[in-house]
């Protein structure tokens, strides 16, 4: 085995990048990163019916968005590709035929139908179904390869991987859960290679991983029941395993698997939902691990720096989407004007951003993102600062807008403020609300800043109000105000 740190995700593109995977994805590409290794993608599309290139695509893009660019994989190349299984096939065949010659697999007969039986036996008995290995027996094999498959058709051989009787309890050290054993004789001699001449799941990436040098093998505990059976296989090829460390699972807020009826699944889902790749990397990081300095909001390089695999739980993980809300929503607040305005555009395709500068742009994105969890709620939050009028709805005309006071409030705001308002910047029209605001009394200053909030915005909660109204500018707040008089008294004053 390499003393070099080399690990690897390997994906099946059956279906869109899961949670589950991006969140092993990401342990791997820490850990690879903060021990000066190498990240490798491979494609595990031996499952050539249900394998499509929407999935493969979709787990490039997914990955990319998240910032875990992979040092070798199918589209980088590298010194030990082809990087996709469905393009590996002889290699496998290959190194079947060595564990055949060594006497550690043999060939089994055996149609589905017959196999089927004997688990229905098993079953009706009350006990664990364990394959009856009779295809060890030379002479039998030879026999029943002789009789034709239930359709009459000649039988094509599955390759079974020998495991003896004595091989007794099989132990390894798991780098997340300590010492794990497995009794060998519950296991049974499984199959190596199908009959249609593709290799099994564990057979193949025993086979990859050895050619490809991989150190650590890093994934989720649903796959420790497999590690015995690759164990096996790399003893019998006479190579010291990787080291395995198996993470605990991530579980819904019921603690149940986590599925599509607990929200997205797919990683491209959040993504399109307006969370941030930065911030739902960082969110799947925090799940089964904990960074040292206890600073739970950091880049890809500051997680690096501190990844151990010691850290990691094993514990299941709940996904608590309040804490991803909560990351998206800080480093909404937090991210550079600049840069939040690239990531919204495509969020904000429904309203005309070119009637604005890029400093008012920064700006409305400045005064509305605060309460912002999602990209996918700004345009809800920014739609006031568009076109030339606002929806006033009933409930918020009776309930703010109509009465002797508001009535008060917008005519002078009207002919006072906007008549004598310096609109060049905001806080001119700060300390010029301030004022107005003070003349108006005994009217409440709450009655003052919702009536014109509502006349304007067609809200009574939003961005500060001075920056609002610099941002519409003296003729579109003019003319929201006098839509608002003549809602509540018939004139615009």
């Amino acid at each position: 085995m390499t003393t070099d740190i080399r690990v690897r995700i390997a994906p099946s593109p059956t279906g869109f990048l899961h949670v589950g995977t991006a969140r092993t994805a990401l342990f791997n590409y820490l850990y690879a990163k903060g021990h000066n290794g190498k990240f490798i993608l491979r494609i595990e599309d031996t499952d050539l019916e249900r394998s499509q290139d929407v999935y493969t695509h979709n787990i490039f893009e997914s990955l990319k968005a998240l910032g875990l660019q992979w040092d070798e994989g199918p589209d980088v190349g590298g010194p030990y590709g082809p990087y996709k299984q469905s393009e590996r096939l002889s290699l496998y065949r290959e190194w079947a035929d060595k564990l055949v010659d060594s006497g550690h697999a043999y060939y089994c007969y055996h149609t589905q139908a017959e196999l089927d039986t004997e688990r229905e036996k098993a079953q009706a008995e009350k006990r664990a179904y364990i394959y009856s290995g009779s295809c060890r027996d030379a002479k039998y094999r030879e026999e029943l390869a002789k009789k034709p498959a239930d359709d009459g058709s000649e039988r094509k051989p599955s390759l079974r991987f020998h495991i003896p009787k004595e091989r007794g309890t099989l132990t390894f050290n798991d780098l997340v859960r300590g010492e794990v054993s497995f009794d060998m004789s519950l296991i049974g001699d499984f199959v190596i290679m199908k009959s249609d001449g593709t290799p099994s799941y564990n057979f193949a990436v025993v086979i990859d991983d050895l050619l490809m040098k991989i150190s650590h093998v890093i994934r989720g505990e649903d796959h420790i029941s497999n590690t015995p059976r690759q164990i096996v296989i790399y003893e019998a090829l006479g190579v010291t395993p990787p080291h395995f460390a198996h993470v605990g699972m991530i579980l819904a807020p019921d603690r149940t698997k986590l599925s599509k009826r607990h929200g997205a699944v797919a990683v491209s889902d959040y993504i399109k939902q307006g969370y941030l790749p930065e911030a739902f990397c960082n969110f799947i990081a925090l799940l089964g691990w904990s960074p040292p300095d206890g600073e739970e909001i950091g880049t890809l390089e500051h997680f690096a720096r501190q990844f151990e695999l010691e850290r990691i739980t094993h514990s299941p993980a709940i996904f608590e989407k309040d804490k991803l809300n909560f990351i998206n929503g800080k480093l909404i607040r937090t991210m550079p004007l600049d840069q939040l305005l690239t990531v919204a555009r495509p969020y904000l395709h429904d309203f005309d951003l070119a009637q604005y500068s890029t400093d008012k742009l920064h700006m409305i994105l400045d005064a509305v993102r605060e309460p912002v969890t999602v990209l996918s709620e700004l345009p809800d939050a920014v739609n006031y600062f568009f076109g030339q009028t606002v929806i006033l709805d009933a409930q918020l005309v009776g309930e703010v807008l109509t009465g002797d006071e508001p009535s008060q409030v917008l005519e002078r705001f009207k002919h006072e403020f906007l008549a004598t308002a310096d609109f060049s910047a905001p806080d001119a029209l700060a300390a010029k609300l301030k004022e107005f605001g003070n003349n108006l009394k005994p009217i409440k200053m709450k009655t003052i800043m919702w009536s014109i909030r509502a006349a304007v915005t067609g809200r009574t909660h939003g961005a500060d109000l001075s920056k609002t109204l610099y941002i519409l500018g003296k003729d579109i707040v003019c003319h929201r105000v006098e839509t608002a008089l003549t809602l509540t008294t018939g004139s615009p004053a």
